[in-house]
């Protein structure tokens, strides 16, 4: 009966050896993609908070045109409080969009701020890091773009002509 039976010796550990590094790989995958998708949504979350706040900041007389500079300066002041010494590597791009004038008072014009956040993440897992990173892979960094857009908030005057 002996004569029959095969040494086997090492067969798992060489099956292991060739299906390990695939499922570490898809493993890696998935986690990865965990973490960009949740820097995705502080990315976008940002946009937006800073397009509330050059919203709400924009004008400071009624019926004025909105000022982009003091935008700027709100929107920087608050990504420095929000990131803090990681803000230096975030940009935050600040354009406004005038769409039209209202149809009641012709100097009311009324104008959007559009605000886009590059956020960059670093990739954290290997393998994956070389594959989804933006260029030069060897950094292992992925720039997210988050862009939010909204209306300037204006008063109105009792004194605007009509």
């Amino acid at each position: 009966m002996k004569a029959f039976h095969r040494v086997r010796d090492g067969q798992v550990t060489v099956e292991l050896m060739l299906i390990l590094p695939v499922l570490m790989l898809m493993i890696f995958f998935v986690l990865e993609y965990g973490n960009i998708a949740y820097h995705t949504i502080i990315a976008n979350h940002a946009s937006y908070e800073f397009a509330r706040i050059g919203a709400l900041v924009g004008t400071n007389k009624p019926s004025g045109k909105a000022n982009s500079g003091t935008m700027r300066n709100r929107i920087n002041a608050a990504k420095q409080k929000v990131f803090g010494y990681n803000a230096r590597y975030i940009n935050v791009g600040v354009k406004l969009q005038a769409t039209g004038t209202d149809p009641r008072y012709k100097r009311h014009q009324h104008e959007d701020v559009i605000v886009t956040v590059t956020y960059p993440i670093r990739l954290i897992f290997p393998g994956t890091s070389w594959l989804l990173a933006d260029e030069p892979k060897r950094n292992g960094i992925r720039r997210i773009k988050a862009t939010a857009r909204m209306p300037v908030e204006k008063v109105y005057a009792s004194f605007d002509p009509a």
